[in-house]
């Protein structure tokens, strides 16, 4: 069933009818003039009916991508056909309750995939059920989640680029658009524009560039946390720069600049895929939307070169036990002598000694009687976990100025695949969403449940638990199975399902060393 509702700036606007809600679909955003243009903040301004009954369609990307996130997950969800389009990729989808009375707290979710996948249609991110609960609970929220360009329309840079007027970082132009969009429009679907929480799960941007925007576009910050690897201006200039004039535009280097950049926007986006199918597509150093790298240093807040501190009230971030096993998927190729691999490579990359051996015997790395292929790669992958997610999470948590409350996500993963029995990247998010439920035992309903109530009271503006005291710790831990929920005060690792060990290192070394290290591994330097 569809109902009509009557936005005072935009007009009608034709949702779906549930029980207790209210989905509009495939909101339009932003327009583009062609595919790498800065988007242009868009409104209804003939004042036509808009039908909000059908997704909106992807930034292109691999056709396969939602599958790949279901095999992470380890469970598929029914879903429609994803349909794509590189202009026509800016929408949003808005869950409202039924019947708001007063201005309700809104949340906006920013899905993740790497910079390169992902989409607003993707049914594990479906908010409905989480505002159906939030109903339930009596502190009723809007949901929204929104599309954003990825790969190369979103993060392509070069110095040709620049020079045609083409920016850096549109994917991140796209999301703070959606929040602008959503901060002027919000109000007429009944949210409060003063009380929005960005959500982003399994991606760093938001700490990268959103928090450090002016004006604020929110007031809270909640994330699961992901490793963010944001590049240097330079480092990306000079490697995309060694590729444009063939590889993106199919062009010689007789053409002149207008003629290339003319070539690539004409260029189809699976040509586009194709091309850069290899290429290092994230965020850049753009000193705009980005002006600091994401490094422990930063992370420490001594100095306030993120403006969101001032204006962002709290944050909730969180892990999983093995946000890590992403990578064995993206390390697929590189699983077999992947201990032989990582132990030359840190002989280059991390010089004492001392520090080096400490690492590998403290994750048992280069045993040879221990075990098959995937449980080598597991070692290395767990080094990969403690100082890709588990250290920038502590690092934040004991550096915010303000409020932070810390989660750590310990359910295990309970269906069939590579990793089941382990509490695996991105199931946080599925548990959260409650979209999983018909699928889990009775104990971990519960705990989803009670990740979902958690997170409403933080949107809501209550505190959700204590927060996180860096002399003292302090978290909420979800699982394992009977153990539902429990809040943990302590500074030892290992009381919250975690290895200490890449905190010892950073004692005879740095978690920026550590960190630079892992990162020249990763990219098979």
């Amino acid at each position: 069933m569809t109902k009509e509702h009557a936005h005072s700036e935009l007009g009608t606007i034709i949702g779906l009818d549930h029980e207790n809600t209210i989905q509009y679909r495939g909101l339009k955003y932003a327009s583009l003039e062609h595919p790498f243009a800065e988007p242009i903040f868009f409104t209804n301004t003939g004042g036509s009916t808009v039908k909000a009954t059908s997704y909106g369609p992807a930034c292109p990307q691999n056709p396969e991508a939602r599958d790949h996130e279901f095999t992470f997950i380890q469970h598929e969800l029914p879903c429609e056909e994803p349909l794509f389009s590189s202009t026509e990729c800016l929408s949003l989808n808005i869950v409202t309750p039924k019947d708001i009375q007063n201005p309700v707290p809104v949340f906006v979710f920013i899905h993740g995939g790497g910079f390169s996948i992902g989409a607003n249609s993707w049914p594990q991110y479906d908010p409905t059920r989480l505002v159906e609960l939030s109903i339930e609970k009596g502190g009723p929220l809007i949901g929204i989640n929104i599309n954003y360009r990825l790969g190369a329309l979103g993060f392509l840079s070069s110095q040709e680029l620049l020079s045609a007027g083409i920016k850096s970082n549109n994917g991140l132009r796209d999301q703070r658009t959606a929040l602008t969009w959503i901060r002027k429009y919000i109000n007429g679907f009944g949210g409060d524009p003063y009380n929005i929480t960005a959500v982003g799960v399994s991606t760093g941007s938001i700490f990268a560039s959103i928090i450090s925007s002016r004006p604020s576009l929110f007031s809270r910050e909640s994330s699961p946390w992901e490793e963010l690897h944001c590049c240097s201006s330079h480092f990306l200039l000079k490697l995309q720069n060694r590729f444009m004039p063939l590889r993106w535009t199919n062009s010689d280097f007789q053409q002149t600049l207008e003629e290339r950049i003319k070539a690539l926007k004409e260029t189809t986006a699976e040509d586009l895929l194709a091309a850069t199918a290899n290429l290092p597509l994230l965020p850049v150093i753009d000193g705009e939307l980005i002006t600091v790298p994401a490094t422990f240093s930063q992370w420490s807040f001594k100095e306030k070169l993120l403006s969101g501190t001032d204006w962002c009230k709290s944050i909730m971030i969180g892990d999983c036990e093995m946000d890590s096993s992403v990578l064995f998927y993206m390390l697929h190729g590189r699983l077999e002598g992947m201990e032989e691999a990582f132990t030359e490579s840190i002989e280059h990359t991390l010089c004492d000694s001392a520090t080096r051996q400490q690492l590998l015997e403290g994750y048992n790395i280069h045993n040879a009687y221990a075990g098959s292929m995937n449980d080598a790669a597991d070692r290395v992958l767990h080094f990969a976990n403690d100082i890709g997610f588990y250290a920038p999470l502590i690092s934040i948590a004991s550096g915010w100025p303000k409020k932070a409350y810390v989660f750590h996500f310990n359910e295990p993963n309970p269906w069939p695949g590579r990793y089941q029995g382990v509490a695996t990247h991105i199931l946080d998010a599925a548990f959260l969403f409650q979209n999983y439920n018909e699928f889990l035992d009775d104990a971990q309903q519960e705990s989803a449940r009670a990740f979902g109530e958690d997170f409403i009271d933080f949107v809501v503006g209550r505190e959700p638990f204590p927060p996180y005291v860096a002399a003292e710790g302090g978290a909420m831990v979800y699982g394992p199975g009977e153990q539902k929920q429990k809040f943990v005060k302590s500074k030892k690792s290992e009381d919250y399902g975690r290895r200490s060990m890449i905190f010892k290192l950073a004692e005879s070394s740095s978690l920026e060393k550590l960190s630079d290290a892992w990162d020249v591994f990763l990219r098979g330097e």
